[in-house]
């Protein structure tokens, strides 16, 4: 991710707290072979009151019930432990646990407890829990745009709602589908035709992975550094852009992998006729700034300065790529490219009443 949501957001997480307490009254009043109390006794006593007249809840918990009754002691036991390991989110995701996915665990108690956590995310939104999350996420984080792909724009709070992923899927982690910790507002694309249901703990093979937080610390940076610019033959100027993340790693990998970052950016946004309308913004920048070219080291040092510009923009309107492809250009200008030099001069010395951008050699 291009930066982390703010954990702060995560922290009205009462309604799968109140879940988590409710299953392990159950399990444990199943062990003692006692009865479930009249609904809502069920529920921790500072969650009656808002969620009595929740009766899908209590039908859920009920058939919840029933289901742990069917189960051996053993079993049972493995159950509760796969409650607590899959909502141990930032351990998973460092690889630091692990924890069983629902084909794992028994096989009554499956549906039982799909059905019973996937109702308390649907919850989320008449709780006003959802609206809150966003908004805390909204104010916490530099630009409004999605993190996972840093393209997609986010909406303002109070405009219909953003997908709100499941980073650990919910049809193989059902434990922590109500989860605030593991919900993340994302892009639309990002969510429905990248990431899908894909599990970022586990390779297709089932292999174990890392993977990054989407409320942790990590903050990845672009560089565009190994690019190759075409010396020789006439037409585009760069022969191929070749994006590498920094700190780059295994969590790092997975990112690319689930989001296909890399790919997206490459197609979508460091095409030709991108590159062409960035360099045109360079020109305007040149003539707005009234910058005295008179050689080369000028050229340098404009482009330089219109890179530091663009960094100073973070993530609005995709600068940080634009500024990588800047600092990229400043980097191979300061090297003498005989085949980059010559387009930037010609347009930091461009007058106003140009408007053709020659990028081609």
């Amino acid at each position: 991710m291009l930066f982390a949501y703010p954990v702060v957001a995560t922290q009205e997480n009462w309604l799968h707290d109140c879940l988590v307490e409710s299953v392990k009254t159950v399990h444990g009043l199943v062990d003692a072979g006692k009865r479930l109390p009249a609904w809502p006794n069920i529920l921790p006593q500072e969650h009656r009151e808002k969620l009595a007249n929740r009766t899908g809840l209590r039908d859920r918990l009920r058939a919840y019930a029933r289901a742990v009754k069917s189960l051996s002691g053993v079993e049972r036991d493995a159950v509760l432990s796969a409650l607590g390991s899959q909502n141990r989110i930032a351990d998973l995701l460092s690889r630091q646990c692990d924890c069983p996915r629902l084909a794992e665990l028994p096989e009554p108690i499956r549906e039982p407890a799909k059905a019973l956590f996937t109702y308390g995310f649907e919850l989320l939104t008449p709780l006003q829990l959802r609206q809150q999350q966003y908004d805390a996420v909204c104010h916490g984080i530099p630009c409004r745009v999605c993190p996972f792909c840093g393209c997609e724009n986010l909406d303002a709070p109070g405009a219909p709602q953003e997908d709100l992923d499941h980073y650990l899927p919910r049809s193989l982690y059902p434990f922590a589908a109500a989860n605030l910790r593991n919900l993340a507002p994302m892009g639309g694309r990002c969510n429905a035709a990248y990431k899908k249901t894909q599990d970022p703990l586990r390779r297709d093979t089932g292999e174990r992975r890392l993977a990054l937080d989407p409320y942790g610390q990590s903050v990845i940076s672009v560089s565009l550094d190994n690019s190759v610019v075409d010396e020789v033959t006439a037409g585009p100027a760069i022969a191929n852009w070749v994006i590498d993340l920094q700190p780059g790693g295994e969590a790092v990998d997975t990112w690319d992998a689930v989001f296909h970052v890399k790919e997206r950016w490459k197609r979508d946004v460091l095409d030709e006729a991108t590159f062409h309308q960035w360099l045109g913004d360079f020109r305007n920048y040149c003539i707005s700034a009234a910058l005295q070219i008179a050689g080369d080291a000028d050229v340098v040092a404009a482009v330089q300065r219109y890179e530091e510009y663009l960094r100073g923009c973070g993530f609005r309107d995709r600068a940080f790529l634009k500024a990588a492809v800047f600092r990229f250009l400043v980097r191979r200008c300061a090297q003498g490219c005989e085949r980059l030099l010559p387009i930037l001069r010609d347009l930091a010395r461009t007058p106003v009443q140009a408007v053709a951008v020659p990028i081609e050699g």
